[in-house]
């Protein structure tokens, strides 16, 4: 893999992030002792941008002087703009994380300090970018300017406070972490294909026919459906493009940590969604969780919807969703990290005996296997063309011997090398228990049965890999 970077902005000019972020202070600093007599009143962040703007001439004149005493040169009119425009976009934007998010081709960024972002692309690519801070401690300002303006809900980062997650104004996540870490650590992911549904994915190589009118079907029929894979395998792609499948009069629930699958940004698609997002506590609060995933698991049962989708499922709300399911619950959604679609089974069983020490392993699995209808396995594969996403695995859940759950594979990988390297996987020819379901659903049962591959779509293969022109 070849690591290429990113060239700093024709604006950009050396020591420029050391004079942005002092007048950037300075001018905090400035707005906050102006906006002192109006503290009872509520905030606006007009009024505030309003006043920077009417200080920042000001302030920065006075910051050119002490940095021409330095014996650096006078700023032109174009490096004087460059520098008004960044502590703007530091104060009340996402600084220089703008430029980044705007590129469309970027799925994850990371940072380390005021060292050079790491930027990785969709395509497996890796680069390297501009430090977007010129200090660890201006990286910690940074990030608390961020909690404190643009959480959805009240979030900071400091000495009691050491971990943050939130979403950012364009639905991008991001988790944080100082103090706990060697330094300042933060990642932000974007979900790049917001509106992309089922027959988007099987453009894309994601998924085959016969996988999309199974998994079509399997919504429409109201089945649970779990789908398990690997960090960045496509979990939340999939289960988004699975929610397009809801019918668009129908309430359902969407329950997550952050925002990630944002259905509620489209309520022309869904105008009754109800979305739920935890809420936690802060270092003047608990410091705990004030609604988790478990609370909003119940409370979304008593707001009249017909499905529950759970982002991800990681810990104790696992117990009330399954309870939910298997006592009537039908057509919920959830993604879950698992290995393969036997070990997500058994990861489930396992956050339940976690979650709650009165059950037993028979009760667990007892539970799983009357809640899960179907698992679909996301694998992703790095080779020299890049990075490959597909459903590698679609099994279908019944309670087998002993009450504990048994699997019918639908889908699993070739045995034999044929179509895409032999990687992709082909209909078993068995089918599931319950295919009446599926087919009144308006699923035909010929496609696991035919002995074809599923009638996959095969992109071209890039040329190059790991490569990425700065």
């Amino acid at each position: 893999m070849v690591i290429k970077e990113r060239r700093l902005s024709d604006a950009d000019f050396e020591g420029a992030d050391e004079l942005v972020d002092r007048v950037q202070q300075t001018l905090a600093q400035r707005v906050e002792e102006e906006m002192a007599p109006h503290r009872e009143g509520p905030r606006s962040e007009g009024f505030e941008r309003a006043l920077a703007g009417k200080l920042i001439d000001e302030v920065l004149s006075t910051a050119i002087k002490e940095w021409a005493g330095r014996g650096k040169p006078f700023l032109d009119p174009g490096k004087e703009w460059f520098v008004k425009q960044a502590v703007i976009a530091e104060m009340f934007g996402l600084g220089r994380l703008e430029p980044l998010l705007a590129d469309d081709g970027v799925e994850n960024i990371d940072i380390i300090g005021n060292d050079p972002v790491w930027l990785s692309y969709s395509d497996g690519t890796v680069m390297r970018a501009p430090r977007i801070a010129p200090s660890d401690e201006a990286l910690l300002r940074w990030l608390q300017r961020l909690a404190a303006r643009h959480g959805r809900t009240e979030r900071s980062i400091n000495s009691t406070s050491p971990l943050l997650n939130m979403e950012l104004p364009g639905g991008e996540r991001l988790a944080a972490a100082i103090e706990v870490t060697d330094r300042p650590h933060v990642s932000i992911r974007r979900h790049r294909l917001s509106k992309t549904g089922l027959a988007d994915l099987r453009k894309r190589g994601m998924i085959s026919t016969a996988q999309l009118a199974l998994l079509r079907a399997a919504v429409r029929a109201e089945k649970n459906i779990v789908v398990c894979g690997r960090q960045r395998a496509g979990k939340t792609t999939l289960l988004r493009a699975l929610c397009w499948e809801i019918p668009p009069d129908e309430r359902f629930a969407t329950l997550e940590t952050e925002f990630e699958l944002g259905l509620h940004r489209h309520r022309d698609r869904f105008p009754a969604v109800v979305a739920f997002e935890e809420r936690v506590g802060n270092s003047e609060g608990t410091g705990g969780s004030v609604a988790d995933l478990s609370h909003l698991v119940w409370q979304s049962l008593r707001m009249h919807t017909t499905r529950t989708i759970v982002g991800e499922v990681r810990g104790p709300e696992i117990i009330p969703m399954l309870d939910a399911l298997s006592t009537g619950g039908s057509g919920s959604l959830s993604t879950l990290h698992a290995r393969n679609a036997g070990d997500a089974i058994n990861r489930m069983a396992r956050l339940c005996l976690e979650g709650n020490s009165a059950w037993t392993p028979e009760l667990a699995h007892e539970t799983v296997a009357h809640a899960i209808d179907l698992i679909v396995h996301i694998d992703l594969v790095a080779d020299g063309s890049g990075l490959d996403r597909y459903i590698a695995e679609i099994a279908s859940v019944e309670t087998g011997e002993y009450g504990r759950p048994a699997r019918t594979y639908l889908f699993q990988r070739a045995t034999e090398p044929a179509g895409f390297a032999g990687r992709r996987s082909v209909p078993t020819g068995n089918l599931p228990t319950d295919i009446e379901d599926y087919e009144r659903a308006g699923f035909d049962r010929n496609w696991l049965t035919c002995g074809s591959d599923g009638d996959w779509v095969f992109l071209p293969q890039p040329s190059r890999a790991g490569v990425r022109d700065a």
